[in-house]
């Protein structure tokens, strides 16, 4: 091979790596402002600012159907319930009304978008120790 050849080779190779970094890049990014997004959705939605019956289909304007059967939502929904549960329990009106609530919401949550209970804890059961 001639140097013309090779040098014609190394050009191609560094574009292609160059073309591959901003797309990856770009859908990273976009994956992020996806993550956010929905974070701040599921937030409201727990703070009661956003009903029940607008969840569902904000919700899917903002992610696919692949992303809202990953664990990566159920991972969100969970970390916002959580941080609702926080803060029901700091607050000085912290009730078992609002308890029931939350729960409640996470019971709704749940059976719109058919996310199962993956972490349980299992009961202690005779036969197993």
């Amino acid at each position: 091979m001639d140097s013309d050849t090779i040098i014609g080779i190394v050009r191609v190779a560094l574009l292609a790596g160059i073309l591959l970094f901003i797309y990856f890049a770009h859908r990273h990014r976009r994956l992020r402002v996806k993550r956010l997004r929905m974070m701040d959705l599921l937030k409201q939605y727990f703070q009661g600012d956003v009903p029940a019956d607008q969840l569902g289909p904000r919700t899917r304007k903002i992610a696919s159907r692949h992303f809202l059967q990953s664990s990566e939502f159920y991972s969100l929904a969970v970390a916002a319930f959580q941080g609702a549960a926080d803060a029901e329990l700091a607050s000085e009106r912290h009730s078992k009304e609002g308890e029931r609530k939350l729960l409640g919401l996470l019971a709704a949550l749940k059976n719109e978008f058919g996310l199962p209970d993956r972490y349980q804890i299992e009961a202690w059961r005779p036969g197993r120790e």
